[in-house]
């Protein structure tokens, strides 16, 4: 199993972010900003569902044992709502939309891909798992299904 060692730096911005293995962006099913709605792997379509907003978090712990911490938003609904695991014991557990804020690491993948963990959580990464559609929180794995890619929409004005 791959251990995430080192969080990097990510440029605050709207982002699209693509699943390696299966070549599906995250997308806010149904483009609805509720809370405990499923984040999951869409085909690409260009409507705002699939658009996130990435920004360093602010508090005290701004940088984790890990590197940079950061919160992603739905840009659906004007950014209300973050990502939020659900609690985890093991196996492969669904991410939902949520108004409350995780803070999460971007870790460095393969070829300009990174994996996406939950700060304190470091062994749990972001994953599209077999069929499903339902973005998953996973063991950290290599698995092109637990690698994504980053593409900036807009840069934010963090001033």
């Amino acid at each position: 199993m791959a251990r995430i060692t080192e969080g990097v730096h990510i440029p605050e911005g709207v982002y699209t972010i693509e699943n390696v293995g299966r070549h599906l962006m995250l997308d806010l099913s149904g483009n609805k900003a509720e809370e405990n709605n499923p984040i999951i792997g869409h085909e690409a379509d260009g409507t705002v569902a699939q658009e996130w907003i990435i920004k360093k978090h602010s508090g005290d712990n701004h940088t984790h044992a890990n590197g940079y911490t950061y919160f992603i938003q739905s840009n659906s609904d004007h950014g209300h709502g973050f990502f939020y695991p659900p609690r985890y014991d093991e196996g492969e557990m669904p991410v939902y939309h949520d108004g409350s804020p995780e803070a999460i690491t971007f870790v460095d993948g393969v070829n300009n891909s990174f994996k996406i963990c939950f700060a304190g959580r470091e062994r749990l990464v972001l994953a599209l798992p077999g069929s499903q559609m339902e973005v998953a929180l996973a063991n950290d794995s290599d698995s092109p299904r637990c690698l994504w890619v980053l593409k900036l929409v807009a840069e934010i004005d963090s001033s």
